[in-house]
């Protein structure tokens, strides 16, 4: 009994396999390629026509019928065919194919159909073919300052999809004809870029143009660019002040350029920002300053003069004179005077010569320094100058005979004669009388401000100094006479409606100032 159930179990079994495997070989199916061959370039589209035949005895729908190959070479299409296909029945469609940017050379792909687990699948061939094709591009600026070195960039962009190789030239014309030339043999691979840059230097102004030409496998392309060469309109003072060589350089606005070179003996500089550059110089002669104004080369001497000073004492004045390095007086050189006491000052006039007031330096060793922002300064030592005799009497300088000034006038000390050695009685009397006056001066020097005015020449001079104890505020002088120039050490001095004000704001204690009036 029980090998009755098992034999019957089996044979439904064997039946029911049966019937699977003949369901499966029932969706039997085959797709051909009725073109299996095509010979495109990178970018055609390509139609594949195809036939699906249904081998089986059962019909067949939703099938799915594509094609695959390389990856990134082409761009792949698939259809899902819904119609029923009867057995035996066929079904014809296409696909397309897009060639995208495909190396050079010949590709095996499959048309494959899918119903369930089930596919067929037949080759495409497809055959690439080569396109020559490039693009050319210069790169450079439109306009170049001239002296500065221009940098032109070739390039060749490959848009081919195989090795170009072939001719290229490039070549500059510019005012005079060619300036550069040259022709190579080169190669470009797939989706690279040939480059080549072109330096060039010390072109004259004037317009240029730029030409660029390839030849690849035949395909002939060109292309041209143009650049200007230029020069600034520029303007440039030169001179010697202040003991330095001044360079200014500014454009047609007024506007200081910088970055110019300047040469001035083996010494090369640039303008700064400003279009400015000083120079400082020890050394008398004439300095040649090249100036480089973009390719134009200017070269200005410039005339560097010294000073030199010679003394002679006389008394308890010290004459001073300053030539040039020709030997010619300088006026309006400032002199100063140091000495064991103290300084002084003034100004030489039209013959060059100034006078120092030994009293206020002292006398032994007097330091001098001579001073103009046209000239190279000037220092001397003036060694032994010893106090003068006395003599039998000695007189102060008459001031001009003109209104005096809105000030308490200073009192000016008078020596009384000297008598021969004799009784002691006269003695007596000229130490009570100098002992007065250094009490009445010694007043004065303490609280009260003094004011000196001198006459040398067409110079007029007058100085000030503040009390010892406390300092002079406010002080003024204005003097009615015909003045032609003023120059003072401190404050503010001007020639107005025909007379010569001088006001300075403040002094510190024992402060000495000075006016010097250029008569006219």
């Amino acid at each position: 009994m029980k090998r009755r159930v098992y034999l019957i179990l089996l044979i439904t079994a064997i039946s029911l396999l049966a019937s699977a495997v003949s369901a499966s070989e029932n969706a039997v199916f085959s797709i051909e390629p009725l073109n299996n061959n095509f010979t495109a370039l990178p970018g055609d589209t390509i139609v594949v026509p195809f036939r699906l035949v249904n081998l089986g005895n059962e019909t067949l729908e939703n099938i799915t019928v594509y094609l695959t190959g390389p990856a990134g070479a082409f761009l792949y299409q698939s259809t899902l065919v819904s119609d029923p296909i009867p057995p035996g029945g066929d079904y014809n469609g296409t696909l397309t194919l897009k060639v995208l940017n495909t190396a050079l050379g010949e590709y095996k792909l499959l048309l494959v159909a899918r119903h369930n687990s089930t596919y067929s699948q037949a080759p495409v061939f497809v055959k690439v073919k080569m396109i020559t094709d490039y693009s050319l591009s210069i790169d450079c600026e439109e306009r170049y300052l001239i002296g500065k070195p221009i940098t032109v960039k070739l390039g060749i962009a490959s848009e081919s999809n195989g090795i170009l190789s072939g001719s290229v030239g490039y070549y500059v014309l510019g005012p005079s004809g060619t300036v550069f030339n040259r022709t190579t043999v080169t190669f470009v691979k797939p989706n690279q870029i040939w480059t080549q840059r072109i330096l060039l230097r010390n072109l004259p102004v004037g317009d240029y143009e730029v030409y660029l030409w390839a030849n690849f496998s035949g395909a002939y392309k060109e292309a041209w660019k143009t650049f200007e060469v230029y020069r600034r309109h520029l303007g440039y003072r030169v001179g010697f002040k202040d003991g330095e060589i001044s360079v200014f350089v500014y454009n047609k606005t007024g506007s200081g350029v910088g970055g110019i070179p300047v040469t001035i003996g083996n010494t090369t500089l640039t303008t700064g920002d400003d279009g400015r550059l000083n120079v400082p110089v020890s050394e008398p002669g004439t300095y040649v300053v090249t100036l480089d104004l973009d390719g134009k080369i200017v070269r200005i001497p410039v005339e560097v003069r010294g000073l030199r000073l010679s003394y002679e004492q006389n008394g308890s004045r010290l004459i001073v004179e300053v030539l040039d390095s020709a030997g010619f007086p300088v006026p309006n050189v400032t002199v100063e005077a140091v000495g064991a006491l103290g300084r002084d000052y003034s100004v030489t006039n039209s013959s060059g010569m100034a006078l120092i007031n030994l009293k206020k330096t002292g006398y032994g060793i007097v330091i001098l320094n001579a001073e103009n922002s046209n000239y190279l300064g000037v220092s001397a030592t003036a060694k032994t100058i010893q106090p003068p005799s006395l003599s039998p009497t000695e007189t102060s300088t008459t001031p001009p005979t003109t209104p005096s000034p809105t000030i308490t006038p200073p009192i000016n000390t008078t020596t009384v004669p000297e008598e021969p050695p004799g009784g002691h009685g006269t003695l007596a009397v000229i130490l009570l009388i100098s002992g007065i006056l250094f009490a009445g001066t010694s007043y004065l020097a303490f609280f009260r401000p003094l004011v000196q005015e001198e006459t040398i020449d067409r110079h007029y001079f007058v100085k000030v100094k503040a009390p010892r104890l406390k300092g002079l505020e406010n002080f003024r002088f204005e003097r009615q006479m015909s003045a032609l120039e003023v120059r003072a050490t401190k404050g503010e001095a001007k020639v107005e409606d025909g007379a010569v004000i001088w006001e300075v704001e403040h002094l510190e204690p024992g402060e000495e100032a000075y006016l010097q009036v250029l008569l006219g």
